[in-house]
Formats: C-alpha cells, structure tokens, sequence
C-alpha cells in the first residue's frame, strides 16, 4: 500500500467541506467501518422499537375490549356472578349437623351475537321450556347484550340444551342453597336471593364469611337442632290445645348468652318464595315489641332488693284496689290474708297493687336507671338483622313509673325480656346474646347490674312462684317436683285505642336448675284462647306455664340436666339464705 505524505486529500465522504488534516488511510478505513457497524445497530435498533410498539398496541386493543366486555357489555343480572357460581359455606348446629346445603346446578347465558339460526334456536328452547315468555325472549334476542335464559337448572335440562349445538349458549355452573330442616329454623338461618346472596338472618348477617373462597368457610352456630324441633313441636301442641294465634320461644344459655332455640310461630319454609309482606316472615322474638304485664315485676323487686329499699319480709299494703291517674288498679289473684303482705307473697302471688306500692318505695329516677343498665331503652346486639327498638314513654310521669312496674307502658321484644331476666337470676351479670357456638364461660369481664345476694333472692322467688305461686297448677305432677324457677305474665294487648279485655299476651319465663341456673326459657302465646279439654281460662298459668313444663320436661334430657326429682315430702330444696 502506498503512503501519501505531505499532501492534502479530499475525503470522497465528505460533502459539504475539504479535510483540513493530514490523509490517513489506516484511520480512513477504520471510520468508515465504525459508520457502518453505527448504522446497522440504528436500523436494528428502530425495528425493535417499532415492534415492541406494535405488541404494545394489541396488548392495549385486548385490554381495551376486555373491559369493554366486563364493565360495558353485561347484562343486568350479571354483576353478582361471582358470590352465584361459587359454593356458599354452610351454616351448622351446635353439634355440626347441617342446617343447610348447596346443590350444585347450572345456569344457561346466552350471547345473542353468536346464535346463528334464532328462529330454530327459538324453537328448540320454548319446546324445554315451554314457560318462557316468548315476546321477551325475541326481545333479547334481537338485542346484542347477553342474559340469563333459565338459572339453577339440572343436569336433565343441561343436556337438553347442550343438544341444540348453538355456539351462542355459555353454562355456568350454579348452586342452589337449600334448608333441609324447612320451617324449623327459619326465623335464624334467614334465606338468600337468586344471587345467593343473604337478605335475612344469619345468611345475612354473615355472608361474607359464608361467601369467603376458602376451604372452610363453613359457620357453627350456637343452635341445638334437636332441642329446636322439640321446643317448636310443644308450641305447636300449645297453638292447638289453646287454639292461639302465635307463639314464640328462646332458650338461652343464662351465662354465656348462647341461644340455644328460637322459635316464631307462625314461621316459613326458605325454600318456597313469599311476598315481604307475609306475616309468617315476621320473628316475634327479635322484631315484635309487647307489653309484657306480670313477669315485668321482677325487675321492680329486684331494684327495690338491690338499693335495699326492702326485703323479702318487708311488707306493703295491698287493698283491694289503688288509682293511677284516672283508673283502678286491682288484682287478680289473692296476695295474702291480711291487708299488708310481705314483698314474697306479694311477688308469688303476682299482686299489681303491692308492686305499684313497691315501685312507689323506690322512685322513678331509680327505676329508670336501672331498666336503663339493663337495656330496655336500646337495640339488642345480635347477630341477625331483624331487630326492634323498645319503646318508652316520653315523658316519662309518675303513672309511667306505675304502670311499668307491673308490666304496662313499655314495649320491649322478647329478646329484651330474656336477657334481663337472665341479669337478674345468673349472679347479677350482663350478657350479650349471640348464635354463634361459645366456650367462654367466665363472666368477670361481664358488667355486674345486681349483686349476688340479689340474684339468690330472685331465684328462691322464682322457685316459690313454681312451688307455691301463680305457677303452681302447671308444674304439680304426682309424686314429682321440679327443680325449676319462673314468673308468670298476663297482659291485654292494645287495640283501636284501649287495652282488650278478651285478647291476651300471655309468658312465662323459667329457668333451670334454679338452685345453679344454667339455662332460661321464655315461651309466649298471643291471644290464647279456653282449653279445648279444660276450664276456660286464658291466663299464663293455664297455658304458657304448662307448656314451659312440658318443654322443659322433653329437652332436659338432650341437655343433660335434671328438671325434676322425686321427693318423700313437699319440700323443695333450694340453696339459698332466703329460706
């Protein structure tokens, strides 16, 4: 190669200007082959840009259409898919037996767009199901949003409609939630709707649990399924016998606050469809609000007990009558022999006149305070939707204070009742109820309302009323005595402006064993009318109490407690200092 020196040289490159430099050829030809090694990677290097903007672009488009198709194209019943076509958990008692179950099914949607012969398709499916509204169905059929052409359908109708061999035709699988105790415990459970979504009870008040995609999403409630069926059975009886218009009843464990029943008669079968409106969809126990008369006198002694306005022998007069307002007050049953009673026979033998003399001893601020602590001004807090407020008089006046004192003036539910009672009788405690199974049995976290002497006072006159009171001809059985406590209640109900004096609310409220009470049991009866093998009374002694015997009787066993004894003589031993 030869080697020019000292002479100037146009670079055959350059364009625009001379080279001002010196030629060098080595340099020449290894800056040529850089421009080419730059020029290539350019070129690669846009083609990989255009690319990764080409993916970029119909990542973008499916993106784009996916949304379109979830949030744009749906058709009205398709938001709720999800909590649908997945197994809801299931609801169990106590002991695990289930109370409900998922039968796994389909749902049949179809794409208009992708049907391609809709007169024959037409045809085919009104021929399967011939219920199908015809006009509605071309409707949608001419509309290019998919729906829903039958839901929950078995594996008979799946094949059916398999065989039309349509690409438009999209199966989901389903299930369908169903209560194969039917009535027994549908005032609890509540139901769900097309969705599979809760609208009532416990199916309401836990579905997202319920509807949780984990592998065990099941609940365990806090319900005895066979003590449910006997305690419904003798309320059923009780209907009959007494030819009543309803009943209701709680069981309750008196220190945990566990219901271990709850029946609302009359009740309903979730697996049927009702209107709204349908009384049987009514729970009595949590919505209903009544006025409750006689068992409300517990709390009236129970206040004078704890500020001790009195005791068990103190003693208050009780003439034949006494006014309140405008009206006269007078008894029902014989207190005692003598014009003053003490607060015993006064309490055993439910007198209204020695209870407003009572209520009278200890005033109205205190018994507001104290129906107050035990929550009868308040929502009960439970784990089902269906609650109701108590309702209180404003203002509250000096009648007020009478009248609650022995059961009128304020409405309160079933609910209500049962937990305070239990307060009373279970050492003084407050306890929240709940469905849910418990193994928390200590009660020091409770807040205490009555002390413990109190609460053996109550419970040895809860056993008095049984023994000797206005429940005696309910639980007198030859040869037998029954370790069981309670309080019976009359009341009219109010009706067209004044109380009737042929319709009644009659309960009883009882717990057992009353010596160490572990449970308590409220059953009530509206408007219970003459036995239809018996004397035509239609007072709680006749029919609530008797029922509660025969109740308690059947479901002691299933508990494993011992509701009666035989003794050799007529006294009932209780471990109290009242006696």
């Amino acid at each position: 190669m030869k080697h020019y020196s000292g002479k100037k040289r146009i670079d055959i490159n350059q364009k625009s200007f001379a080279f001002t430099h010196r030629y060098d050829e080595d340099k020449f030809y290894e800056e040529k082959n850089l421009n080419k090694t730059s020029i290539f990677l350019t070129k690669i290097n846009n083609r990989l840009i255009l690319a990764s903007l080409f993916f970029a672009a119909i990542f973008l488009a499916i993106s784009i259409k996916l949304i379109e198709i979830n949030l744009f194209n749906q058709s009205e019943n398709s938001t709720l898919i999800k909590s649908y076509t997945e197994a809801r958990g299931n609801i169990l008692d106590r002991n695990n037996n289930p109370l409900t179950h998922n039968i796994k099914l389909a749902n049949i949607r179809i794409n208009p767009n992708k049907i391609d012969n809709k007169s024959n398709f037409m045809m085919a499916v009104t021929e399967i199901f011939p219920e199908l509204d015809t006009n509605n169905l071309i409707t949608r059929l001419n509309k290019s949003k998919s729906f829903y052409l039958k839901r929950n359908i078995s594996n008979y109708y799946l094949q059916q409609v398999y065989d039309i061999g349509e690409t438009g035709i999209e199966i989901e699988s389903s299930y369908l939630r169903k209560y194969p105790h039917k009535e027994l415990v549908s005032h609890i459970l509540g139901d769900v709707d097309i969705d599979n979504a809760g609208i009532a009870g416990i199916e309401k008040s836990y579905g997202a649990k319920l509807s949780q995609n984990i592998k065990n999403n099941n609940l365990v409630s806090s319900i005895d399924i066979q003590v449910q069926h006997a305690i419904r059975d003798e309320l059923l009886n009780g209907i009959d016998k007494y030819r009543a218009l309803g009943a209701s009843s709680i069981l309750m464990d008196i220190n945990t606050g566990e219901i271990i029943s709850m029946v609302s008669l009359p009740d309903y079968d979730p697996n049927k469809s009702y209107n709204s409106s349908d009384l049987k969809l009514f729970n009595k126990n949590t919505k209903g609000i009544y006025e409750f008369g006689s068992v409300m006198k517990t709390f009236t002694v129970a206040i004078g007990l704890e500020e001790n306005k009195f005791d068990l022998n103190s003693k208050f007069p009780v003439p034949k009558s006494i006014k309140i307002g405008k009206d006269k007050i007078s008894d029902v049953h014989d207190t005692c022999d003598q014009s003053e009673c003490s607060v015993r026979d006064i309490f055993v033998k439910s007198s209204n006149v020695g209870t407003i003399n009572m209520v009278r001893e200890i005033g109205s601020n205190l018994q507001q305070i104290y129906l107050g602590q035990l929550g009868f001004f308040d929502r009960v807090n439970l784990n089902i939707p269906e609650l109701s407020t108590p309702k209180s008089p404003d203002p509250w006046s000096d009648v007020s204070t009478d009248s609650i004192s022995y059961g009128y003036g304020l409405s309160i539910s079933p609910l209500h009742l049962i937990l305070a009672t239990a307060t009373v009788l279970n050492g003084g405690y407050l306890i929240e109820p709940t469905f849910l199974k418990s193994v928390d049995k200590n009660k020091k976290d409770h807040i205490k309302v009555f002390s413990e002497e109190t609460s053996e006072n109550m419970r040895f006159l809860f056993s008095q009323v049984v023994a000797d009171g206005t429940a005696k001809e309910a639980f007198f059985t030859s040869g037998n005595k029954h370790i069981i406590g309670g309080k019976t209640g009359t009341a009219r109900t109010f009706q067209a402006g004044k109380y009737s004096k042929d319709h009644k609310l009659t309960s009883f409220i009882s717990a057992f064993p009353i010596h160490k009470p572990e449970y308590i049991l409220l059953t009530v009866f509206d408007r219970p009318y003459c036995s239809l093998d018996g004397p035509c009374y239609a007072y709680a002694s006749w029919n609530a109490a008797k029922v509660a015997r025969l109740t308690i009787d059947r479901i002691s066993p299933i508990l494993a407690i011992n509701s009666q004894y035989k003794l050799k003589n007529n006294n009932l031993l209780i471990n109290t200092s009242s006696q």
